[in-house]
């Protein structure tokens, strides 16, 4: 399993640097990176919830760095954005990518279980 939230994980940092794109990337990166990170790591039933926990205590280490740029008074020097914005983007960051890769990989358990269904009622007929 370890193998699949370390795909998630990198799938989420890289969406960041993108120009342009992460515009889009970077608020499905938790989705796409839950569906691929949880097929890889099959993750079922029992797995699913501590996956998007694991993937969401690795986004603790983007999170620390955010925030404590923003303590440091450096925040408005990066891209710009308003200090504020660098606080909720800390602080948010890590029930987000919980939230988003949970998702996705329930979405990656449903499609593979109705998959391994579907091929079970077809091999019996």
């Amino acid at each position: 399993m370890f193998k699949g939230v370390l795909v998630a994980f990198a799938i989420m940092l890289v969406a960041i640097p993108i120009p342009g794109v992460h515009f889009i990337a970077i608020p499905v990166s938790p989705f796409v990176a839950g569906f691929v990170g949880g097929g890889i790591a099959k993750a079922d039933e029992m797995k699913i919830v501590w996956f998007g926990l694991i993937v969401g205590v690795l986004m603790l280490v983007p999170a620390v760095i955010i925030v404590s740029y923003w303590q440091l008074g450096n925040a408005e020097r990066l891209l710009g954005a308003p200090t504020w914005f660098w606080a909720v983007v800390g602080i948010a960051i890590v029930p987000y990518a919980w939230f988003g890769s949970t998702i996705g990989a329930l979405g990656s358990y449903l499609m593979r279980s109705k998959a391994e269904n579907t091929s079970e009622v077809g091999a019996g007929g």
